[in-house]
């Protein structure tokens, strides 16, 4: 007599690693763990560029937490000497400006000269923000970059510039802590890693 087959139990089985999945990521330091292993820390020095990657802009013009903390950083290191460009990139969104000219019209306001913003407004992805930015500063004879992400991108980031020939010094803007307490927290910290971890994975299968 043959058995049937019954998805039930694989069900409640995957129910259960879930819910306790869920319970060891929000209760336990795992994620700090996992995201204090991956994160880059910042490595300044004077560059010939400094490059702030995209990170999203409301509808109504104003940037989003990420895109304002990466731009102010850029900014700051400029008004330190650290380089004497600044390239800000990001697209629109959904009907929104282009982050990167809301990012340049901050730093005109800041006291940074219109000559030297540089722009990138085309790229949707990493790949693209470094293929397209990498292409610019080139052609100015820049040969290393302070750039500017969330610690947990710049694992994904930084080799995107350096394989077209860039020294990457990494700098450290980040809105979600790699050490962070609470549920909510841990939760988002697990999220925002895997994410990180899964496009990582993805570009390196791509290549």
């Amino acid at each position: 007599m043959t058995r049937r087959f019954s998805i039930q139990p694989v069900m409640r089985t995957l129910g259960l690693l879930f819910v306790l999945g869920v319970l060891v990521t929000a209760y336990t330091p795992l994620p700090n763990l996992f995201a204090q292993k991956l994160a880059v820390s910042s490595k300044i020095q004077p560059a010939d560029a400094i490059v702030v990657l995209g990170a999203g802009v409301h509808r109504d013009g104003t940037l989003g937490e990420s895109s304002l903390r990466r731009a102010v950083q850029g900014i700051a290191l400029y008004h330190r000497g650290l380089a004497p460009v600044i390239v800000f990139s990001g697209p629109a969104y959904e009907g929104s400006p282009k982050e990167a000219e809301v990012r340049a019209s901050l730093a005109r306001q800041l006291r940074v000269p219109e000559g030297a913003i540089l722009l990138e407004t085309d790229a949707d992805t990493t790949a693209e923000e470094a293929e397209n930015i990498a292409k610019q500063l080139q052609r100015r004879g820049a040969k290393r970059i302070l750039l500017v992400t969330s610690s947990l991108h710049l694992p994904r980031a930084s080799p995107r510039f350096e394989r077209l020939g860039l020294k990457v010094l990494p700098v450290v803007a980040d809105d979600t802590p790699v050490t962070t307490d609470g549920p909510d927290g841990r939760l988002g910290l697990m999220y925002y890693t895997l994410r990180e971890v899964l496009a990582r994975w993805l570009y390196q299968v791509g290549d």
